[in-house]
């Protein structure tokens, strides 16, 4: 290591003055390409695999593997800190990060100073820090600065989570380790590593190259921790620390208070209901979890899983099989579905479901959108009942892939948020989501609200905006292609259906008024089109203002340097709204006017059954729901409006130039929500 040299990266953007660069080549792009960007940034050192000049000045190192170099470099400039740590390593096909926090609570129950890095988090000190999307081992540089941490911190021990992926692409590189665990092993990331017989070669390298070694305990006599396979990675725990000397009996004594990792079997319950939600994503660990729920079940288990997109494709139709083998109904849902194909990934988990006789709508479903499969599953269960939620964990995001963008968005998302909102929800709100048009402006046959943003149809935004909100029914009104629609959203929502698709947003409303639940006070009625932007903070407040208020009728409008196409908001002198015009039907005047009217409206559900009968037939052959203002108006009825303090919220989509420009504004509100 030059001794001037003041960071290391692989990544030409972050390379500052005095940095070295080491160039690696990827799957679809090559590091040495960047060399010159690397050297204008002021890099003084770099590092490739391919005969090269570089500009005086500047040193260049050539190595057999780039990879394998970064690790040494970075543990050679922050000095080497795993060899000043005790560091065990933890890899297996299932229970890696469970052990990883076992031994980390063992340790510090004792008394030890450790750190550890898993797939959920890392902890060096007080400190913790998030490790990343879809991330079990970090990349080197990244890695050997927490270690480093930890020597700072006064650690001991590092426990650090090793994915076979770590290992394959070097994200080890450079670190010493002193005892590797290898918790199990089954036929698992095969669309990577291509053969069961070179994953298995994978981890043995790893295991291989540490000094100490268990491997697979074949069975323990520990029974502390809920079920079989978490008992063997506290046998596995235990067998790595009696390398320093614990005493098993010592450290099973710490096990009382050890509490399983985030999105590992989290329990809460609701109404007599159990829900666990785990991170079971491979054949092996959903048999396993749900025959450890099978125990727990007084009356009926339900599952709710999926499979990933652009991974093993071999593993879901096992897993299928698996589900409804073990539990009494399944669903099958999205998980990280990225640039595939949704309905080919649940296709083929519902062949292997029906390989052991399974009949779809009898013993399983499939529901694409995963907050509405949640929400559906706590919809059916009964006092007795487990259910059991597979596959994120503790992960934060679902990954969703765009034609447009040719690339993976990760949504944020939670399993356990779901699982809050439905159980949370306010009985008494009920939504009504207008989805019956056909968008002839969008020059598609496809149904306006299945057109996709950054991955996800616009509607799937609505109903998760919905569900956030705290809103407990909703009711989907269908026409244009109705199927599409319904196999798209179904679950949890129910679909009413708009017998006239000419009718207009008030006979629309009125369909979908008809589903409405007996104990509904208050209702939305929102548009499936232009309310994917609305945040759940907004629709809270304004049902909060209806609310406080007591209005019959609240609406939405907005301020736009140019509403072209929207209904304009009329208000007298007193600043009152006296009505509301279509563009079509405005005069030249009131075209000029600013506030429009954005299509969200909350109402008295009772003033709503008594007023929606009056709304008369328009011109245009059309009943419009905006008709209801001027009803509320003429009536003397108390009605408010709330103002969007800009348009960052609304987003109409009426063309497809106007869908690009959503596809655009949700791209910046992603990579903001992941900042």
């Amino acid at each position: 290591m030059v001794k001037k040299v003041r960071g290391v990266t692989s990544d030409s953007r972050l390379v500052k003055e005095g940095f070295m660069f080491v160039a690696i080549k990827g799957l679809t792009e090559d590091g040495h390409d960047f060399i010159p960007d690397a050297i204008k940034n002021g890099a003084i050192v770099i590092v490739g695999e391919k005969d090269l000049k570089v500009p005086s000045g500047i040193k260049y190192v050539k190595v057999a593997d780039s990879r394998d170099a970064i690790g040494k470099y970075a543990s050679e400039f922050y000095g080497d800190p795993s060899n000043k740590l005790k560091v065990i390593g933890v890899t297996g096909t299932k229970g890696k990060t469970t052990t990883v926090h076992i031994i980390y609570h063992i340790l510090s129950s004792l008394g030890k100073k450790v750190g550890m890095v898993s797939s959920i988090a890392a902890k060096v000190g007080n400190k913790e820090f998030d490790t990343g999307f879809h991330v079990t081992s970090p990349d080197c540089l990244t890695l050997q600065k927490l270690l480093a941490d930890m020597v700072k911190a006064g650690c001991e021990y590092a426990v650090i989570e090793v994915s076979s992926h770590g290992i394959k692409q070097k994200r080890i590189a450079g670190v010493n380790f002193d005892t590797a665990v290898l918790t199990n092993i089954a036929p698992e990331h095969l669309d990577y590593h291509k053969t069961f017989e070179e994953y298995k070669k994978v981890k043995m390298s790893f295991i291989n190259s540490a000094k100490n070694k268990v491997i697979c305990p074949p069975k323990t006599d520990i029974n502390i921790l809920p079920g079989l396979f978490n008992n063997l990675n506290a046998e596995a725990a235990i067998r790595a620390l009696s390398f320093y000397g614990i005493d098993k009996n010592e450290a099973v004594s710490t096990l009382d208070s050890f509490r399983l990792p985030a999105g590992r079997l989290e329990e809460t319950e609701n109404e007599g209901v159990k829900i666990f939600i785990d991170f079971a994503h491979t054949p092996n660990s959903l048999e396993a979890a749900l025959t450890y729920l099978r125990t727990k079940t007084k009356r009926k288990l339900i599952s709710v899983f999926g499979c990933a997109g652009e991974r093993d494709k071999r593993k879901r139709f096992q897993m299928g099989k698996i589900s409804v083998s073990l539990a009494d109904f399944s669903v099958f849902t999205a998980e990280d579905p990225r640039r595939e194909d949704l309905g080919v990934i649940l296709g083929r988990v519902s062949k292997g479901a029906k390989s052991v006789g399974a009949k779809e709508g009898q013993n399983f479903v499939r529901i694409y959108e995963r907050g509405e499969a949640i929400a559906y599953a706590l919809s059916i269960a009964k006092k007795g009942d487990v259910i059991g939620i597979f596959g994120k964990g503790h992960e934060k995001s679902l990954a969703y892939g765009s034609e447009s963008f040719g690339k993976v968005f990760e949504h944020p998302w939670s399993d356990q948020e779901a699982v809050e909102n439905y159980i949370t929800s306010d009985k008494s709100i009920t939504a009504i989501v207008l989805a019956a048009g056909k968008g002839t402006r969008m020059h598609s046959s496809l149904p306006k609200v299945l057109h996709e943003i950054c991955g996800r149809p616009m509607i799937s935004y609505t109903l998760q905006n919905l569900r956030r909100s705290g809103v407990s029914e909703i009711i989907t009104v269908v026409s244009f292609k109705k199927n599409l629609v319904i196999r798209k959203i179904s679950g949890a929502v129910k679909i009413a259906v708009q017998k006239n698709p000419k009718g207009g947003t008030a006979d629309a409303a009125k369909a979908g008024f008809a589903f409405v639940p007996d104990g509904t006070r208050t209702l939305i009625v929102i548009n499936g089109d232009d309310s994917a932007f609305y945040t759940p903070g907004t629709i809270k407040n304004i049902l909060k203002i209806h609310s406080q208020r007591e209005r019959k009728l609240t609406f939405v409008s907005l301020m736009k340097d140019n509403p072209t196409g929207l209904g304009r908001v009329i208000r007298g002198e007193s600043g009152l709204i006296t009505k509301i015009v279509e563009e079509k039907d405005a005069t030249a005047e009131e075209r000029k006017i600013k506030e429009v009217n954005d299509g969200l409206y909350v109402f008295d559900k009772a003033w709503f059954s008594q007023n929606i009968g009056k709304v008369k037939i328009s011109p245009q052959g059309e009943y419009y729901l905006v008709d209801l203002i001027k009803i509320a108006i003429d009536q003397g009825d108390r009605m408010a409006t709330y103002t969007l303090p800009n348009d960052d919220e609304w987003q109409g989509i009426n063309t497809s130039e106007e869908l690009e420009k959503a596809r655009s504004k949700m791209v910046k509100r992603i990579e903001a929500l992941n900042e």
